[in-house]
């Protein structure tokens, strides 16, 4: 029997990862910032899509985030619609406020560059029809 288990790996390497036998098969990566979390990217294996694993990755983050009194930022696509799909997580999920999209951006640029200076592949699952996928963020409108 498989099972799979969604392990909270923030304090080690700022994600969410869900494993199947105790192979990483997808991960939603997590930045917080005093009391919002910020949810850049979510990916899983490709073999695996379609699963509902990008789901429940992103349901434990916003759990999480819940029950620790934080509000989230989602900035992925995937996190985006499925923030629209699940409304009763409108209480924990925001829109980016009036000039914040500037500050985020470059967090997360800062972020990434740290990951590839310290050689940290956690953006990185090994699978070779995996692509790694970059941020979208969209620009500041306000």
């Amino acid at each position: 029997m498989t099972t799979m288990e969604i392990k909270d790996e923030r304090a080690e390497h700022a994600r969410y990862s869900a494993y199947v036998d105790g192979v990483r098969i997808g991960f939603a990566s997590c930045i917080q910032v005093r009391d919002t979390v910020l949810l850049p990217h979510v990916e899983v294996d490709v073999d695996r899509r379609d699963l509902g694993i990008g789901s429940m990755l992103v349901r434990r983050a916003m759990d999480d985030a819940r029950v620790e009194g934080n509000t989230v930022l989602p900035l992925c696509p995937f996190t985006r619609r499925w923030v629209d799909l699940h409304p009763a997580y409108l209480d924990v999920a925001r829109k980016p406020k009036a000039g914040e999209m500037v500050a985020v951006s470059s967090l997360l640029a800062a972020d990434r560059t740290m990951r590839l200076l310290h050689h940290d592949e956690t953006k990185v699952l090994h699978h070779e029809e995996t692509t790694v996928l970059t941020v979208a963020v969209e620009p500041d409108t306000a």
